[in-house]
């Protein structure tokens, strides 16, 4: 027996199959995203959404325990898209201020496309507001905030920015593009207040008063 075949057949056999378990669960996943967003979290069944995913209901328990943990992962999908699309930004930009510029428009820009995830945000603070720290607006030491933070670190090291705690120039930026993405999707209006978001952006690092005042 070839036993060098058979392993290279069983890997690939198992690449295979854990390619297909993915897609299924992102299948899932975008199922719930779009009932959760239009019907709601308490109004949505499991069922309609092994439904709309073209898979069983015992299927969606075993890639996801209950409706309260699908609700959690599709939020997360909303967060993981989100820093895509801001790391995926930067990329060619040359000086940080420039990158921190395409970040803040790439923000509200995903809203924009996405009001979906507004949607599921909401709810979250509405169904789960035992959670220390909700999905959107929960901190964390990961790749991307570690990444901005040095970005932050540099361009008050060029004197670009103000002398503040990195922490709370984030905090800043971070509360001033969540509160436009609200303000505006509650109001049905624009999140990016103009098409491309470079108003706020502009307004976010400029600020509103004149040099002299």
């Amino acid at each position: 027996m070839n036993t060098t075949a058979l392993s290279i057949t069983t890997s690939s056999d198992d690449l295979r199959a854990d390619d297909a378990l993915l897609r299924r669960s992102d299948d899932i996943l975008a199922a719930a995203v779009e009932l959760f967003a239009k019907q709601g979290f308490a109004a949505t069944e499991v069922q309609q959404i092994a439904d709309q995913a073209g898979v069983g209901k015992g299927t969606v328990y075993r890639h996801f325990v209950n409706k309260d943990k699908l609700f959690l992962a599709a939020a997360d999908l909303g967060l993981r898209r989100l820093k895509e699309a801001v790391n995926q930004s930067s990329e060619g930009m040359v000086t940080p201020l420039d990158r921190l510029r395409a970040g803040v428009v790439a923000f509200l820009q995903f809203f924009r496309k996405h009001p979906e995830f507004v949607d599921l945000m909401i709810q979250e603070r509405a169904h789960f507001r035992d959670r220390q720290s909700p999905t959107f607006f929960g901190r964390k030491d990961d790749e991307m905030t570690c990444r901005w933070r040095d970005e932050f670190n540099e361009l008050i090291r060029q004197g670009v920015l103000r002398p503040l705690p990195v922490e709370h120039l984030m905090d800043f930026i971070e509360q001033s593009l969540f509160g436009a993405v609200l303000v505006h999707f509650l109001g049905q209006r624009d999140p990016a207040t103009a098409a491309s978001g470079e108003r706020i952006a502009e307004l976010i690092l400029n600020g509103i008063a004149l040099p002299s005042a």
